[in-house]
């Protein structure tokens, strides 16, 4: 038995090419489904979480003299993590989210010497009020990232190298967001 033809409901679309999708609305990036899962999950908290405008985000990225990750610079346009909570308090879980305009360097939290200038490490969360820290490590020269755990000044053990799965692991309260050995 044979497909009936598809009906368009747009009169010209009968005219498009084999592949021409163009008439389709435009699919979100992964990234943006995973952020907009975060803030839902959050408003089922009650934890409002605004977002930035690109100018805020761009101002930051001039005032320290980098760049953020393409995920971060989407996070922060579309959530500013935590603020009503920041700096003292933190989600049922212990997580605190910061602000972008909180997000800092583990040699500034720590008063360290930055060893490497060429890469940046940002504090973008922690863990029951500092007991540990979560970061990201990137360079200015790649595109990737590396987000990790920061128990002690001086030791960086990466969880994941994607946003999106460390948004998941901390909905789902995953055990990988507490191993930091």
């Amino acid at each position: 038995m044979a497909r009936p033809p598809i009906k368009y409901s747009n009169p010209q679309a009968s005219h498009r090419q084999p592949g021409d999708f163009s008439y389709l609305p435009p699919m979100l990036p992964e990234i943006e489904t995973d952020i907009n899962q975060l803030i839902e999950f959050w408003n089922n908290k009650a934890i409002p979480s605004p977002p930035n405008p690109l100018n805020d985000i761009l101002h930051f990225e001039s005032s320290k003299n980098l760049y953020l990750p393409d995920d971060f610079k989407t996070l922060y346009q579309m959530t500013n993590g935590m603020p009503t909570l920041y700096p003292n308090y933190f989600d049922k879980e212990g997580f605190l989210f910061y602000p972008l305009e909180e997000l800092i360097s583990p040699d500034n939290e720590f008063n360290l010497n930055k060893s490497n200038p060429d890469e940046h490490c940002l504090i973008f969360a922690n863990f029951m009020h500092k007991s540990w820290w979560y970061a990201v490590k990137f360079s200015k020269f790649t595109h990737g990232y590396e987000i990790g755990i920061i128990p002690s000044a001086n030791k960086f053990k990466v969880i994941t190298k994607n946003l999106g799965d460390f948004i998941h692991l901390y909905m789902e309260d995953s055990p990988f967001l507490y191993d930091h050995n």
